[in-house]
């Protein structure tokens, strides 16, 4: 649909804002899908590099995800449920963290009141 902005660069600006987080949104999707299809603790980056975010999946259900605010060799992981705001942690390594979120997943597994 044409609009008297087309072109403007306010209208550019705006495109590729939408555009990036587009972009995003279809990176996370795949990583998604990847770790949906696998049995197991698996974890991948959905960021720009190895510092996270990363999702987090265990036999197929996605779990929630870890990060680092830490940007040196000697990182704290932290891990955030689907369903919950509250970070896990600091745990030494994002792995240490991924597991972290499988332990919750199952305790809530066999005690879904909690």
């Amino acid at each position: 649909m044409a609009d008297r902005n087309d072109g403007s660069p306010e209208a550019v600006a705006t495109a590729e804002t939408t555009f990036d987080a587009a972009v995003v949104a279809m990176h996370r999707q795949e990583v998604a899908a990847e770790l949906r299809s696998r049995n197991g603790l698996h974890y991948a980056s959905i960021g720009d590099d190895r510092l996270g975010p990363n999702l987090v999946a265990y036999n197929g259900q996605i779990l929630g995800e870890t990060h680092t605010t830490s940007p040196g060799a000697f990182r704290d992981w932290y891990a955030t449920p689907l369903d919950s705001k509250n970070d896990l942690g600091p745990f030494p390594t994002a792995r240490a963290a991924a597991a972290a979120l499988k332990r919750g997943a199952v305790a809530h597994h066999l005690n879904p009141s909690d």
